[in-house]
């Protein structure tokens, strides 16, 4: 269901941009390789202020910023490195109208789909002090919503950054564990418990358990910023 919907929104989203008889812009964020991720963004006007648009992003492992993984008495698990897609709707509406089009300051809207995996190693501790191998496949699958704000100055002829100042939102994340292998079912409550204390989750005050072999659903803030280059046509 919540495929369909998402096709159904890019839909919409594709036949709006191919009536649209204003200029195209598409961008590139220059600091998202350093972290894994390549992503392309396409925005074309549907009026002198208004504009849909559609990123598209590849994630293929953590770059040179490695995600560290969890280290405590019972628990040791290996960095983390998620690999996946992401995509992004947008409706943006520019305060002022430009004679080049689409720039100025900008509030708008967007959601987000992201659909990211990653093999999951290391090694449990038990209460009896008896090890056992951890291997588990996980998938974490994302639908964010927001507002945001921002500035896109043009620079040099069709040439231009976007500056995305503020995205404030909130998302629903569904885990998914699959073990390769059985794991003590007290390794669920330890890894909670370190996951509540992890730099991301630090200071909400979550209280969640992940489950094994079955959906975990986690409601978090979402925010975006960032730097792009683009270019109109």
């Amino acid at each position: 269901m919540q495929n369909k919907i998402l096709i159904v929104i890019c839909f919409l989203v594709i036949s709006i941009m191919t009536r649209a008889q204003e200029k195209n812009h598409i961008t590139i964020d220059p600091l998202l390789p350093i972290f894994g991720t390549v992503q392309v963004q396409y925005e074309r006007a549907v009026s002198d202020k208004m504009s849909v648009g559609v990123s598209v992003g590849l994630k293929t492992g953590s770059g040179i910023f490695k995600i560290p993984g969890i280290n405590r008495d019972q628990i040791s698990i290996d960095e983390f490195s998620f690999k996946g897609i992401k995509v992004l709707p947008e409706f943006r509406w520019y305060t002022q109208k430009s004679s080049n089009g689409l720039s100025g300051f900008y509030v708008g809207a967007y959601a987000k789909y992201q659909n990211f995996t990653d093999e999951i190693s290391g090694i449990y501790t038990d209460t009896n002090q008896i090890d056992s191998a951890i291997e588990i496949d996980a998938n974490i699958i994302t639908f964010a919503g927001g507002l945001e704000i921002g500035y896109k100055l043009m620079i040099w002829e069709r040439f231009f950054i976007d500056f995305l100042i503020a995205g404030p939102g909130v998302s629903t994340n569904k885990i998914k564990l699959v073990e390769k292998q059985p794991v003590p079912d007290e390794f669920y409550d330890d890894v909670s418990d370190a996951l509540s204390e992890y730099a991301i989750f630090d200071g909400l005050n979550l209280d969640f358990r992940i489950n094994g072999n079955q959906d975990t659903t986690i409601v978090l803030p979402a925010f975006r910023y960032g730097i792009k280059l683009g270019y109109s046509f």
